[in-house]
């Protein structure tokens, strides 16, 4: 996962690993984390909508017949499929699994988006999907939205869609060791600190949970 300011170009990841001494090491470790347990809902023809350089093809991939990925960046990204997210190229009822990742707060229409992925997806498929309540502006001018657990759920619910899973990645103090780290990023003798907060910001994180901030969350629903 890459998160550009308007300062940066746009890098999209083709690794989904982390580091403790990574920049966004405290929003992704938890995602990651939740990807590999959301193994058990991915199965047959997943299509990876807004898949940049398919960062999740190494967790996802052993776990479906085959991983199709879509972006409309093919300068940026590796897609199997160019094309818009809000005109999937694809017949309904075709795909088993649809992975889509830090992609919903891009998108000027959410709601159209998340019809096109319940138009494609098969009854009793699955929809796993992560977005940010907090990050700065990136992409910028293409950063639209910022998303509660509520406001995901309705959305998801209102495409016919059923939650079976909503969950924060990153409470308060992660959030907060977050900022800083992006904020340090790119300063030169500042961005030192970086492996610092990491470290002191994820064990207060874990050691004094406060879920009424979050990072990041994800949507695990079924059609």
């Amino acid at each position: 996962m890459s998160h550009p300011t308007h300062h940066q170009a746009i890098e999209r990841s083709a690794d989904a690993r982390t580091h403790w001494r990574d920049a966004d090491y405290l929003a992704q470790r938890e995602m990651l984390a939740d990807l590999l347990d959301c193994r058990r809902f991915a199965g047959g023809r997943l299509l990876d909508v807004g898949c940049g350089n398919k960062p999740y093809l190494e967790i996802l991939g052993p776990c479906v017949r085959s991983y199709i990925g879509v972006d409309p960046d093919a300068q940026h990204s590796q897609p199997d499929v160019v094309a818009q997210v809000l005109d999937l190229p694809f017949e309904a009822a075709t795909f088993d699994t649809v992975l889509t990742t830090q992609v919903l707060e891009h998108v000027p229409q959410p709601d159209r988006m998340l019809q096109e992925i319940s138009r494609v997806l098969k009854p009793g498929g699955h929809l796993i999907l992560t977005a940010p309540q907090y990050w700065r502006l990136h992409e910028i001018p293409h950063d639209y939205y910022r998303f509660t657990r509520y406001g995901l759920g309705h959305l998801v619910t209102a495409c016919g869609l059923t939650p079976l899973l909503i969950k924060e990645e990153g409470a308060a103090w992660a959030l907060i060791g977050q900022a800083v780290c992006t904020t340090l990023q790119g300063r030169r003798g500042w961005q030192r600190l970086i492996p610092l907060v990491n470290l002191i910001f994820g064990w207060a994180d874990r050691l004094w949970r406060d879920r009424g901030d979050a990072l990041n969350h994800l949507i695990v629903a079924r059609k």
